[in-house]
């Protein structure tokens, strides 16, 4: 008998994935609501870079670890694939930014705890919570970008968390808009 799967306010689950992320304190005030603004500063867009990279490292493992599981159906696994792998170059983009700007990217945890993941529903299901919370906190971050490649960058990045979301949204049966 499958567990019943407890409802949890969108703005609570974003937040705790990212507190499970290691995402920073500022950028958690910003997706908790608490902080409405940051300085606009490169110690503003070294945090922010930061809580994204690691939310796309957990994207990756939580990706990674249902596809070795075969937790996707033949039809989906392509998505799943596809998926994982733009998470990947939004990594490396991230990574490449920090990088550039003299920062040191945050190495992705040896695991993560994503809860239960042993059916295709569970896969299915834990992928939409990482592009919603991928997608609610680009759009809570994003306004607190200084540099405008990066910007640019993340812009384009949110595209592809939506694009993953509303896959995922129309898969399970649920309503996109």
């Amino acid at each position: 008998m499958a567990e019943p799967r407890v409802v949890v306010p969108r703005r609570d689950f974003v937040y705790r994935l990212a507190v499970a992320a290691g995402v920073s304190a500022p950028v958690l005030g910003l997706i908790d609501g608490t902080v409405s603004a940051m300085p606009k500063s490169e110690e503003t867009d070294f945090a922010v870079l930061e809580a994204s990279l690691a939310l796309e490292h957990e994207a990756i493992w939580t990706y990674d670890a249902a596809l070795a599981r075969n937790l996707f159906p033949a039809g989906l696994r392509p998505y799943a694939e596809e998926f994982v792998g733009d998470h990947k170059g939004h990594r490396d983009t991230q990574i490449a930014v920090m990088e550039e700007r003299g920062g040191r990217p945050p190495d992705a945890y040896a695991t993560y705890d994503i809860g239960r993941l042993a059916s295709q529903e569970d896969a299915l299901h834990k992928c939409l919570e990482i592009e919603i919370a991928a997608q609610d906190a680009y759009l809570a971050v994003n306004s607190q970008i200084r540099t405008k490649d990066y910007l640019l960058s993340a812009a384009f990045i949110l595209v592809d968390e939506v694009r993953h979301l509303t896959v995922w949204r129309r898969v399970l049966g649920l309503k996109i808009y």
